[in-house]
């Protein structure tokens, strides 16, 4: 049912004075059942009683953790509180006692009030003075959180029903009523008759136990019916479900089925939120999107978007802090809120894609941010592996492939097309590899998705030429930066091990490929006057706020380098610090060290040798010696940590 016909029909049951009955409004949990009541159901029913002079109030009680009737009565009383509080004040009948009560005795904590009534009212219980005060008649009830009742369902049944039939009120109930106790369907019958054939178990003899025994003692074999009775000690569902349906009938009168219209309750909820109001418009742009996601995993919980709330503002708070260049700040953005939406409905629909290998949902960004995924699982929190993975995804904004690229098509929807469609797309994939389009940051995935196909049983043709052209491709390009090895989107071993040994000849290639084109040229860079500018342009061409992890102390003889810094002046040292500072960020480990680790020891070490009577250059070289004894110590202590 819609909003509007729910909405309709309780105002139409408010107003039936037709027979006594209860409505129950029933709906999934997250739906947004309780907020739809709250905000527009019982504003609804007040205007209606304003205007038809009736002036019902209502009054909303919830049933979470209410263990017994008493539970129930007790937060029916303290619903209660302001007009039993200026019942007591008049009741003159008291005398002195009640004048002794504060005014705000029972607006306060169920605790403290109880305690005060104790002391001065110990004959009378919470919920029998305030009966006794008010006419329940003159009140429309709103039970809400049937589901989290720990009260027998037919003794609560039972009390609504004097209600409704003794003070003639009107009831609401709020459920998720398929997660009522004992309410469910009966699920795994192989499972549950798998059990019933469990001896461990000390099964319950029939009341015929003679007969039971002598059936039994010298038999391995239950009859079905035998069987049949163990598993319903075991899972008394049926029963559970038939007596609730018997004491439902006699209550409820009338069942709505609570749909919300999602894309409706979502705009509220950003509207509501503490977001800014940029962040608000961004978020609203999205909100198609996010019910489509929300489609696909089968999840539509507005508390999941509200949890996605919470953590996306944090995010996009430190996102601030994160230097981005002004050209990708938006796609920066649109990533992050993205990624965190995701993220949160796979979490709390508990998806877990190797076990639904049939709903891979391979999105782009999904080896972008693990610092996402670390934060929304775990509410760990870590700047530095957030900005990282900002400055990778730089670099892919950095490439502009459309986002109708067979590529991208291809990693993100291989599951929704058919095998013509998929080998289709992979040809031009290579064609496209073949005219050398695609940066080499991008190699990685193009292996993922081949994989990922070769594992559903595609031709291995795809991977042997995507391999061979990728290595040709390396020949004639300039300098470039080794490409990753995530494979944790593969989940077969052989598969992954397959696509690594792959990757490491790709690498070995680049690293062969930058020996011959760079090795000169850094030597040749570090003859010059001004070496230190030259340097700069050589690691960061682009001049981007994040240098590409590339080795650069390996490209020449470390010789070469402490002579460069022995003729380079304070400015260019302090110019070299700053380079150095970009290409080996604190406390980012970097791929590259491994290829520049001997080089830069031997530099470490040979500052000490460089005899300098300037005591401003003196102290500089001393301060990057110290620098570069960072990184060092930095990079070792993560090799030994195996991190």
């Amino acid at each position: 049912m819609t909003e509007q016909q729910i909405k309709e029909e309780i105002l139409r049951y408010i107003k039936d004075q037709t027979y006594n009955y209860a409505v129950l409004i029933d709906g999934e949990w997250g739906s947004g059942k309780t907020y739809f009541v709250k905000k527009i159901i019982v504003p609804s029913i007040n205007e209606q009683e304003k205007f038809s002079g009736t002036d019902r109030a209502v009054k909303y009680i919830s049933l979470y953790g209410c263990k017994n009737i008493g539970d129930v009565q007790e937060n029916i009383a303290w619903s209660f509180a302001e007009n039993a509080r200026q019942k007591i004040k008049n009741k003159a009948s008291w005398g002195n006692s009640a004048d002794k009560i504060s005014e705000n005795a029972l607006l306060s904590s169920r605790k403290i009030g109880n305690a005060i009534l104790e002391k001065f009212l110990p004959k009378n219980l919470l919920y029998q003075v305030a009966s006794d005060w008010l006419n329940l008649g003159e009140f429309i009830f709103v039970f809400d959180d049937l589901e989290r009742c720990e009260c027998p369902i037919n003794e609560l049944f039972g009390f609504l029903n004097e209600l409704i039939e003794h003070e003639n009120t009107k009831v609401i109930i709020i459920a998720n009523e398929k997660e009522v106790s004992g309410i469910a369907e009966v699920q795994n019958l192989e499972g549950q008759y798998y059990l019933s054939l469990d001896e461990r178990i000390e099964w319950p003899k029939q009341e015929n136990c003679a007969l039971w025994s002598n059936q039994y003692r010298n038999s391995t074999k239950l009859s079905f019916d035998e069987m049949e009775r163990r598993r319903k000690l075991l899972f008394p569902v049926q029963e559970a479900n038939s007596s609730y349906r018997t004491i439902r009938e006699k209550l409820i009168g009338v069942k709505l089925k609570y749909e919300p219209d999602i894309d409706v309750s979502i705009s509220e909820i950003i509207k509501l939120s503490n977001c800014d109001n940029f962040t608000k418009m961004r978020l609203e742009k999205n909100v198609k999107v996010f019910i489509s996601t929300m489609e696909n995993y089968n999840h539509k919980n507005l508390r999941t978007f509200q949890f996605f709330l919470s953590k996306v503002d944090y995010l996009l708070e430190k996102l601030t802090s994160v230097e981005i260049e002004d050209e990708y700040r938006d796609a920066v953005s649109s990533h992050v809120i993205s990624e965190t939406f995701i993220r949160a409905v796979e979490y709390k629909a508990n998806y877990h894609p190797a076990r639904d290998s049939h709903m891979r949902l391979s999105i782009e960004q999904d080896t972008k941010f693990q610092s996402i995924k670390l934060y929304i699982e775990c509410g760990t929190y870590n700047q530095k592996d957030f900005q990282q993975d900002i400055w990778k995804l730089q670099v892919e904004l950095a490439a502009k492939i459309p986002e109708d690229d067979p590529y991208y098509l291809i990693y993100q929807q291989y599951y929704f097309h058919t095998q013509a469609w998929c080998e289709e797309q992979l040809e031009k994939v290579l064609q496209q590899l073949e005219k050398n389009k695609y940066p080499i940051s991008f190699y990685e995935k193009i292996l993922v998705s081949i994989q990922r196909l070769n594992d559903l049983g595609f031709d291995i043709k795809y991977m042997n030429q995507a391999k061979k052209v990728m290595l040709t491709n390396i020949e004639s390009m300039g300098e470039v930066t080794e490409i990753g090895s995530d494979l944790s989107y593969i989940h077969d071993l052989e598969d992954k091990e397959r696509v690594l040994t792959i990757i490491n000849e790709i690498n070995n290639a680049i690293r062969r490929h930058s020996e011959i084109t760079s090795r000169e040229t850094v030597s040749d860079i570090l003859l010059q006057d001004d070496w230190v500018e030259r340097l700069n342009q050589y690691v960061n061409p682009k001049k981007s706020l994040y240098i590409q992890d590339t080795p650069i102390f390996s490209k020449a003889e470390p010789k070469q380098w402490l002579n460069a810094l022995h003729r380079a002046s304070p400015k260019d040292i302090d110019a070299f610090r700053h380079i150095l500072n970009d290409m080996y960020p604190s406390g980012v480990k970097r791929e590259s060290y491994n290829e520049d680790a001997q080089n830069i020891r031997t530099i470490s070490n040979g500052l000490d040798n460089l005899e300098e009577e300037d005591l401003i250059k003196k102290a500089c070289l001393g301060w990057l010696k110290n620098q570069i004894k960072g990184i060092v110590d930095l990079h070792e202590s993560k090799i030994q940590k195996g991190i």
